[in-house]
């Protein structure tokens, strides 16, 4: 499994968005494909080695007001390990704070070690380290309503998966997958996930709490092609039960570039100031 919905790669690619929703699925009636044959045939759409993008995330709070911030994300794929960074560049208080994350990919038995992940604070000038589950992961990542855990893989083995049907999401036939987590420890142990029947591409994804109730639904809009992929350049992340919601907008995307340096990729760079 290459990606999770929510990873820094799902930012610029829902093309790959879906590939964190993995486990084992009967057959239904909808044809011979199962909810597990749908999920992996979205984990196989291709996808960039190296991307690189600027992005505009909007957080509106329940009273109406919104906070702006300005990052960028660079990503690169080295096979053994996917090395994923993203920079707050505006405004001034939050510019120079760092997320940093070393993802990892399952083995043939469906295992996966757990991600690395450094968050740098540079009004502390200090970087600790995010766990990759448990309360901790369940936060908000840097006030939105994503949280760190959604930046993260889940492994497939974590997860059982039904196919409930298809249902159309913006004019788009999706297919409608269902994911529940067997530990049911998370936030949100339950997903429901609307992969493009055509394009195997998410569109978008309803998280439900511990007690089933609806608590965020992401959405994935305003898609175009570059450099043969198929990319959404905006995501709506909405929290319903706190009438809160985060957006990001991703632009100056630009895949498999050859001039990403290795060495961006580490904590030394976030705490040196390197990635502009």
């Amino acid at each position: 499994m290459k990606k999770s919905i929510f990873i820094l790669s799902a930012m610029l690619l829902c093309s790959t968005a879906s590939n964190s929703l993995f486990a084992q699925a009967g057959t239904t009636s909808s044809g011979s494909l199962t909810g597990y044959d749908i999920i992996k045939k979205a984990d196989e759409v291709p996808e960039p080695k190296t991307s690189s993008s600027t992005a505009t995330i909007t957080i509106h709070s329940k009273k109406g007001s919104d906070r702006i911030r300005e990052v960028i994300m660079k990503s690169k794929d080295y096979g053994d390990v996917s090395k994923e960074v993203i920079v707050f560049t505006m405004p001034k208080d939050v510019s120079g704070t760092g997320y940093l994350m070393f993802e990892y990919p399952e083995d043939a038995a469906g295992n996966k070690k757990d991600s690395d992940n450094w968050l740098y604070m540079p009004a502390m000038k200090k970087t600790r380290r995010i766990a990759s589950s448990g309360s901790e992961s369940e936060g908000s990542f840097m006030g939105t309503d994503f949280t760190y855990q959604d930046m993260n893989d889940r492994a497939l083995s974590k997860y059982d998966y039904n196919l409930l049907g298809e249902e159309d999401v913006d004019g788009t036939a999706c297919y409608k997958v269902e994911c529940i987590s067997k530990a049911h420890t998370e936030k949100d142990p339950r997903y429901i996930s609307y992969i493009g029947k055509e394009d195997f591409i998410l569109r978008k994804c309803d998280f439900y709490d511990r007690q089933n109730v609806l608590h965020r639904i992401l959405t994935c809009s305003d898609f175009t092609t570059i450099s043969g992929y198929k990319s959404a350049t905006r995501m709506k992340m909405e929290n319903v039960q706190t009438g809160t919601w985060s957006t990001i907008e991703s632009k100056n995307i630009v895949y498999n570039a050859n001039d990403i340096d290795d060495s961006l990729f580490t904590v030394a760079a976030l705490e040196k100031g390197r990635i502009r």
